[in-house]
């Protein structure tokens, strides 16, 4: 599949648009557990929900790279996210077979770890 056969696709469309929800649903969850951590004096859980707060967006960033390697890396990305996250762009921009699976794994997660404060602070709730 050449580029001009995937500009149709759903990542390459909105890919960047993805990112952006997740980043500003990450800052609202992620921005709310930091808040009542920190008054209720768990800092070092709040400190865990800032830096979930970049890490949900890069992990998301990582799988959509991933998922749709050529189309995404040349698609118009926004300058914001090329200069936030640019070593996910070109860590997979040209990845094939086990490092397809590696780096999958490995933003699979940064997911995880990034959205524990949100599920713990939800169970609790």
């Amino acid at each position: 599949m050449n580029n001009n056969d995937q500009r149709g696709t759903f990542l390459f469309e909105y890919g960047t648009y993805i990112v952006y929800l997740v980043f500003l649903m990450g800052l609202f969850l992620n921005g709310t557990v930091v808040a009542l951590h920190f008054i209720s004096g768990r800092w070092l859980f709040g400190i865990w929900a800032i830096f979930s707060i970049i890490l949900l967006p890069k992990a998301v960033l990582g799988l959509i790279c991933l998922l749709g390697r050529e189309s995404t890396v040349s698609m118009n990305l926004s300058f914001i996210i090329m200069k936030i996250f640019p070593s996910t762009i070109q860590k997979y921009r040209y990845a094939f077979g086990n490092q397809v699976l590696k780096g999958f794994i490995g933003e699979m997660i940064w997911l995880v770890v990034s959205l524990i404060p949100i599920i713990v602070f939800l169970s609790q709730n």
